[in-house]
């Protein structure tokens, strides 16, 4: 078999969003790397939030694969419509493209729909032979017709036959330095409307071994590091298993962060266990302090057990970074009680985002036709682009970054020092620039808000068929 030179790259986006400041690189391009490495293809992998790539050094290579979410999409396709350009074939995949392939279709030969381990490999193999690409399941591209084809559903992968990530295959990143992130399960047993995880990856759980998760840890133990799963703590009794081997293999690292459904914060055994393997930080979806939001956004916890996860959490010194949503039904004095509550319960960090209808969601399927438009860029949380329904749009807009900024306060972060949680100054700080370079940045779209200029498009697109 012919082997092929591939660069396989993560797209970004220059806007400034809640985690600026803690970027790390998704694992699924090394890991996509890992295997490719495996198979005996040539392969570099490249982040744009790392440093920018040079797109006259990807012209030199037989094919490029490009991972995006829906927010850096646009400079995906930018990139993308460039290769192909100079002939270069693109092949693109993630969340976004999965659930718009018609459109992704426009700046790319192939997509890759859903999980793209076993996908991309054979595609790999029938360019290089010469095959039948219509052969892989899980690809979208255009028949010689012109047509939309999808070639079937694309194959669940073993999740325990993965190989690691291949940080080492990017050039970028100087002197073997393997960013301190690690996966170890894929789906998520809930499914809120918000999210695409499990339309990716299903609800059931699959879990790497955890010596290979222990192994992975190794090299960044002296580092705080991040597990990356979408809800690390959703199987207690695996969670539990890994972090006990953790300790008995003295695979504990200097310390961690994760995700967490506050249903979790009620297992004892299980934060016993976070606090002795160094758990600093727990990303928690609170997503509303409203009941019935809660049964809409389709979350199984009750409102009055996220009081009792925080207090566990404290007591066991660990710190909670407490995700909200804000939605059409919410209003400013709605988001103002949120953050009452957040200062109330002493929690640590927050962020509140928007609802937004992220393509392949069920928001999306129900919500789509309210969209302000189609810019992706904004479709990150931070920017709202649905007309709420008891204000307008400009004011939760500015009541959402007005009450972050009121949690976020000066005066509140250099008051926010608690013992055994002292690195809450140098966050809140840190959030503090952040929404201040954010508030410079979006003054144009917050503008466009207050003059309804978004909902004039709307208006416009219900009566002309076509967005202003």
């Amino acid at each position: 078999m012919r082997k092929l030179t591939v660069a396989l790259v993560e797209a970004s986006s220059g806007s400034t969003h809640v985690y600026s400041r803690t970027y790390l690189p998704r694992v699924g391009i090394p890991t996509l790397g890992a295997i490719l490495k495996k198979l005996g293809h040539e392969c570099d992998i490249w982040f744009e939030a790392v440093s920018a790539p040079d797109w006259e050094q990807l012209k030199k290579y037989d094919l490029v694969g490009i991972g995006s979410l829906t927010n850096t999409i646009t400079e995906a396709y930018r990139l993308a419509d460039y290769l192909r350009s100079h002939e270069v074939k693109v092949v693109m995949g993630g969340p976004h493209v999965t659930f718009m392939p018609e459109e992704a279709l426009a700046h790319c030969d192939y997509v890759v729909l859903g999980e793209g381990d076993a996908t991309f490999p054979a595609l790999l193999t029938e360019l290089a032979n010469g095959g039948s690409v219509q052969s892989v399941p899980g690809l979208a591209l255009r028949s010689s017709g012109g047509d939309i084809q999808i070639t079937g559903k694309s194959v669940a992968v073993d999740f325990e036959e993965l190989p690691s990530p291949d940080f080492s295959l990017c050039p970028q990143l100087k002197n073997g330095k393997i960013p301190p992130i690690i996966v170890t399960s894929r789906g998520c047993p809930h499914d809120c409307i918000f999210c695409s995880v499990t339309t990716i990856f299903g609800r059931k759980y699959r879990f790497k071994r955890n010596q290979q998760v222990i192994d992975e840890i190794r090299p960044v133990q002296h580092r705080s590091i991040c597990f990356g799963d979408d809800n690390f703590c959703a199987n207690p009794k695996r969670t539990k298993a890994l972090l006990k081997d953790m300790i008995d293999q003295d695979a504990v690292p200097l310390r961690w962060a994760g995700q967490m459904c506050v249903a979790a914060g009620e297992d004892l055994e299980l934060l016993d266990l976070m606090q002795e393997t160094r758990c600093r930080t727990i990303y928690v979806g609170i997503e509303s302090i409203n009941p019935e939001t809660l049964k809409k956004y389709g979350k199984v916890h009750e409102h009055a057990a996220t009081a009792r996860c925080i207090e566990n959490l404290h007591l066991h010194n660990i710190g909670i970074h407490g995700m909200f949503v804000v939605d059409q039904d919410d209003d400013p004095q709605s988001v103002k009680a949120t953050i009452d509550y957040a200062i109330e319960n002493d929690i640590d960090m927050i962020q509140v985002m928007t609802l937004t209808p992220f393509p392949g969601t069920a928001a999306y399927q129900e919500l789509k036709g309210q969209l302000f438009h189609s810019n992706w860029e904004y479709f990150d949380g931070m920017h709202l682009v649905m007309e709420p329904k008891k204000c307008n749009a400009y004011e939760l807009q500015t009541s959402v970054i007005r009450e972050m900024q009121r949690f976020y306060s000066l005066k509140g972060s250099l008051g926010s020092y608690r013992k055994n949680r002292g690195w809450r100054l140098k966050y809140r700080l840190g959030a503090y620039y952040l929404l201040k370079r954010w508030s410079r940045e979006n003054a144009d779209y917050v503008e466009r808000l207050r003059t309804n200029f978004y909902h004039n498009s709307l208006a416009s697109l219900s009566t002309d068929g076509a967005r202003t």
